[in-house]
């Protein structure tokens, strides 16, 4: 039975929809709302969803010809709010909405459709000093919708997956549901590091050539934002999947490389044989290096899932949830 629906916007491969299968939460999918076409094809071929059901630019899309949804999930554009962005906020100094600023057009959705829950997740600098009145006037505004809302920055690292990631997730629940009972997920005790989720083997292509290592020597590999062989490894970022400027980096019998697409997509908790399905489909590595750095990690949301319908009843997902978690069976269903 489709019990939940769900509109997933600036959909990238589809973390929250990967969440949803690994917790085997009965669900279907209404549409998917992605811009790059690249990523369009990345997440049909993770999800096999027909590459129609995408709603391509947000800006585009009649909310009134929308199918009704329960869940709508909108990991909106970082651009332009992130440190290693312009910064420019969700308005530029013209006036025009910024590619975070796309935000709103969520917005016009939701206002429209009213779902009974929505998740947003952005970068940490969201909850900074600097954008503190941007994330106030977000807030208000989901709020003048008819939603509460809760928001936390969470840690990877802190739900299981050994990966150094903090972002900021926002939970909205429609006020008529909202018993006022959500909290985030507690962190739990990391037992896993990345050498867990290494390959045995990579091509010869993920391997730094001898101009690479003098670059990587002085600015990489000896400074804080990179990670060597690392027990949690750094935030990926999109350049991980190349040779130009990735984060993180291993040293094995061969020499120094970067992180096969298995690794990557692995340590943002998708499983590794999606990686080899999108190489074969004509992703490079590089593309995928790049849909892995701007993708969310699976195993935070499904702790936010779990606090969020374990304790709601509409779906009749408690008894089966809790049989899952009882017998461990999502984490035995991810190839390592």
């Amino acid at each position: 039975m489709n019990n939940l629906k769900v509109l997933s916007l600036f959909s990238g491969i589809g973390a929250f929809e990967e969440a949803l299968k690994n917790l085997k939460v009965e669900h279907r999918l209404t549409n998917y709302c992605e811009f790059n076409d690249i990523a369009a094809k990345a997440y049909s071929i993770i999800h096999n969803i027909s590459e129609e059901m995408n709603l391509g630019d947000i800006t585009t899309v009649d909310e009134t010809k929308l199918e009704d949804f329960d869940l709508m999930t909108y990991g909106f554009p970082c651009q332009d709010i992130s440190a290693l962005g312009e910064m420019k906020g969700f308005v530029d100094e013209e006036g025009q909405l910024t590619r975070s600023g796309l935000f709103f057009e969520a917005m016009r959705i939701a206002k429209y459709k009213k779902p009974k829950y929505m998740i947003a997740e952005n970068v940490r600098m969201l909850a900074s000093k600097k954008f503190k009145n941007d994330l106030e006037a977000m807030l208000k505004l989901i709020d003048e919708m008819g939603y509460n809302s809760y928001w936390k920055v969470l840690n990877s690292k802190d739900y299981g997956i050994p990966h150094s990631r903090n972002r900021i997730y926002i939970v909205s629940i429609r006020k008529d549901i909202d018993d006022g009972t959500f909290e985030f997920p507690k962190p739990i005790k990391l037992t896993k590091t990345a050498h867990e989720y290494y390959d045995t083997f990579a091509t010869d292509d993920h391997y730094l050539r001898e101009s690479d290592m003098k670059y990587l020597a002085e600015f990489r590999l000896k400074k804080k934002y990179s990670s060597l062989n690392a027990d949690v490894i750094i935030c990926q970022t999109t350049k991980q999947g190349n040779l130009a400027n990735p984060q993180n980096f291993v040293k094995d019998n061969k020499g120094y490389r970067v992180m096969t697409s298995r690794e990557l997509l692995s340590l943002q908790g998708f499983k590794k044989e999606h990686a080899d399905k999108l190489l074969k489909n004509g992703i490079t590595k590089e593309q995928i290096g790049k849909l892995s750095g701007n993708s969310i990690t699976v195993d935070v949301l499904e702790g936010i899932f779990k606090e969020l319908l374990l304790k709601e009843n509409t779906y009749e997902l408690q008894d089966n949830l809790h049989t899952i978690i009882e017998n461990n069976e999502i984490h035995n269903e991810k190839q390592l």
